[in-house]
């Protein structure tokens, strides 16, 4: 599953550099600055409607001690891997699919209050549909350098499995259970059409599993189809 995750995740950045590469050759580069009180916008050169998006994201992933079936799990920090495609709409909405891959050691598990173990690994598969605000600054009459502030939630599905073992039990369990998500972050642009962001995830799996995910990722804005 791991190499599954990675190989989507690098399809998913082959895709997005193929798209810019596309559209600096036929629209050339979006120039935009801040001159006062508002931003000035060179729209000759590239497309003017960007509602597709593309996104990749990196970072942390911190799962809480949780108790299945009288084991008790300690987890050391671990990390995320996540791609997604998006479509924004009027007024700073936008819809995106996901899917993120989560990993995390075991720092202790206890089995049935008697053996121990410190070796082992919980990993989860997420597919998840998510619904996006962007925060209206501007319309609240404060802008902080481009700063784009948004929250979001979504709900969908994990595959998860636990695997530990020491020299008398080999605990090793599968779940599938739907999952929901809440989420904020800071999006800033860097160069044409793309903007990195600062991401905090809450991710909870079922009743027993708590993630707390940060992240930064790179957005690529695009038209798809002319549209």
């Amino acid at each position: 599953m791991k190499k599954e995750s990675f190989l989507f995740l690098a399809q998913l950045l082959l895709f997005t550099a193929a798209h810019a590469q596309g559209n600096v050759q036929q629209e050339g580069w979006y120039n935009e600055e801040w001159y006062g009180d508002e931003w000035y916008s060179d729209e000759s050169c590239c497309l003017n409607e960007m509602n597709f998006s593309a996104k990749v994201l990196a970072g942390a992933n911190f799962l809480q001690n949780t108790t299945t079936n009288g084991n008790r799990f300690k987890y050391q920090p671990g990390y995320i891997v996540a791609g997604s495609f998006g479509y924004s709409w009027n007024y700073g909405l936008s819809l995106e699919a996901e899917y993120a891959f989560r990993r995390n050691d075991i720092k202790k598990i206890q089995f049935f209050g008697e053996g121990s173990s410190k070796r082992g690994h919980t990993q989860v598969s997420s597919y998840m549909g998510n619904l996006l605000w962007d925060l209206p600054l501007s319309f609240w009459g404060c802008e902080f350098w481009g700063i784009r502030p948004f929250i979001g939630a979504g709900i969908g599905y994990d595959f998860q499995r636990t695997h530990s073992s020491n020299s008398q039990i080999i605990f090793d369990q599968k779940w599938k259970q739907f999952s929901w998500q809440a989420m904020a972050g800071l999006a800033y642009p860097i160069f044409c059409n793309a903007e990195a962001t600062l991401e905090y995830k809450f991710h909870q799996g079922g009743s027993r599993f708590y993630h707390h995910s940060v992240g930064v990722g790179l957005i690529y804005k695009f038209g798809f189809f002319g549209l």
